[in-house]
């Protein structure tokens, strides 16, 4: 399973920040558990919803979202420092873009995420990833850890001295990230 290290410290910390406890100890032995989809050549995501007292392990099939517009939208209240089921404040910032839009989320005047992936930005030389994500997600850990790319606030008004920015999460590494131009980020 990929960065299985990093699921399993993000899912310790989220049952201990949640519960005060760790309740399920082994992610990778839950899913391996599970009736997992074998045999062919599908692209499965694995969705693990849980509270106190039960859990549940599905495989609904991947598709890859067609980005070829960052739409900036700002909201200082919204907090989303666990992965939750809980979208709401999220889909909000998704409801009128196009197709192949996706929000690019700012939050105290600073970059943090889009809806669904870590982002990083590239300044001619190298890759930096906002300091204050929404979500720390499993790939922008493992991406930090193996210096790709290093941790910085960025403001609003730092983004026109980027050239391009990365979309990035456990399903599409930093090879398979969308790579746009600065030019593709509108403001709405």
């Amino acid at each position: 399973m990929p960065l299985i290290y990093w699921h399993e410290e993000r899912f310790a910390k989220t049952q201990s920040a949640n519960f005060g406890k760790i309740i399920y100890p082994s992610l990778e032995e839950i899913v391996r558990a599970s009736d997992t989809p074998k045999g062919n050549n599908i692209c499965y995501k694995c969705r693990v919803v849980y509270d106190s007292e039960n859990i549940d392990v599905e495989f609904p099939v991947y598709q890859r979202k067609k980005i070829n517009r960052l739409i900036v939208k700002t909201d200082n209240e919204i907090d989303y420092q666990f992965k939750c089921a809980n979208r709401k404040r999220l889909n909000l910032l998704c409801k009128d873009l196009r197709a192949d839009e996706e929000v690019l989320i700012v939050k105290n005047d600073l970059l943090t995420d889009t809806s669904f992936t870590n982002i990083a930005l590239f300044d001619g030389s190298n890759w930096f990833t906002p300091e204050k994500p929404l979500l720390q997600g499993v790939q922008r850990n493992y991406l930090l850890s193996k210096k790709m790319i290093h941790e910085k606030d960025i403001s609003l008004q730092e983004l026109k001295t980027y050239s391009k920015i990365k979309l990035f999460n456990a399903l599409n590494d930093w090879n398979d990230a969308w790579e746009l131009d600065r030019s593709n980020i509108y403001f709405s």
